[in-house]
């Protein structure tokens, strides 16, 4: 059997890494999928150019040790996948997705935000987040509210056939350098900022999930901007 050790993405330990749902399977992430990297969309060269490689797990890699994955999903996967039902039962009970969208949750709003940051830190092949104490802490400390506010965590709707897993990366919008991170997976798209504006100013900013407890529960209606994310570029949007 091939050995997946690595320095897990969380704890930074080297270990035998196991496989990472992203976003959780229980997120409607529970089939086969067909995976574009970045040879496969931007190296011409490479005989792989126009390809794509099929996963059947999922959406997903192995990026962290045995604790830290079953740590993060018995705190956070299971009530961000209830969050995440609750906007697909919505959607499904409407005849049209509107371009600005409010939608009533009954969540836990740390727990989403804390699985939604773990999966940021699964597609960071640059090390840039995990090298981030402060940030690691906030994940591996179930109770740990003290997110550094350099970080901004952005939600939106979407529904496409094609989506993104983003690592960090540096781009120049409007003029200025920024550090950005993207994922899509239907019916969300979320977008992290760097010490960095978003790519446009309607996403909705759900850092301000920090401020709760641990399994605290709350109701709130949240607004939601659809986007399509039919083309292949970070933060931008058909």
């Amino acid at each position: 059997m091939k050995s997946n050790k690595g320095n897990c993405h969380l704890c930074g330990e080297f270990k035998e890494l196991t496989f990472e749902h992203i976003p959780p399977k229980a997120a409607f992430n529970d089939t086969p999928i067909l995976i574009q990297k970045h040879e496969h969309l931007f190296d011409k060269k490479s005989y792989v150019y126009g390809k794509s490689i099929r996963s059947n797990n999922g959406s997903g890699s192995y990026c962290f040790c045995k604790t830290c994955n079953n740590n993060t999903g018995t705190w956070y996967a299971r009530d961000f996948s209830e969050f995440v039902a609750q906007a697909d039962n919505h959607f499904n009970g409407v005849e049209k997705i509107n371009r600005a969208n409010l939608i009533e949750f009954h969540f836990k709003p740390l727990n989403v935000l804390k699985q939604i940051l773990t999966m940021f830190l699964a597609i960071d092949h640059s090390n840039f987040l995990k090298k981030d104490k402060e940030l690691v802490n906030f994940i591996l400390e179930k109770d740990n509210n003290s997110l550094p506010d350099k970080y901004q965590v952005y939600l939106y709707n979407t529904i496409s056939k094609h989506k993104r897993l983003y690592g960090i990366q540096w781009n120049n919008f409007n003029g200025t350098m920024n550090t950005h991170s993207e994922i899509t997976f239907n019916p969300f798209g979320y977008f992290l900022t760097v010490d960095s504006p978003p790519p446009i100013d309607t996403m909705t900013n759900i850092t301000d999930f920090k401020k709760f407890q641990f399994n605290e529960i709350k109701k709130y209606i949240i607004p939601l901007t659809y986007l399509k994310t039919d083309n292949m570029y970070i933060g931008q949007y058909d």
